[in-house]
């Protein structure tokens, strides 16, 4: 992978993360709900897997950038 992919990826991963952040904030909504959070979150969990996604993503950009940094 070259430099550019390195970059493609972790700008990939910036909005995959402030998506799950926004999501997470908003108090009513769908994820957030009694409905959907009844016994086990799910919906916090689902939005906290999204995040997790989104912040591999970002580091696997990094990675990839810090490895190819002289190419």
């Amino acid at each position: 992978m070259s430099k550019f992919d390195g970059v493609l990826i972790f700008l990939l991963g910036i909005p995959v993360t402030l998506m799950a952040w926004i999501t997470l904030s908003e108090e009513e909504g769908y994820y957030m709900s009694e409905a959907v959070n009844q016994g086990f979150p799910m919906g916090i969990a689902f939005i906290g897997l999204i995040g997790a996604m989104g912040l591999t993503l970002l580091m696997v950009g990094l990675f990839i950038i810090h490895i190819n940094r002289n190419n």
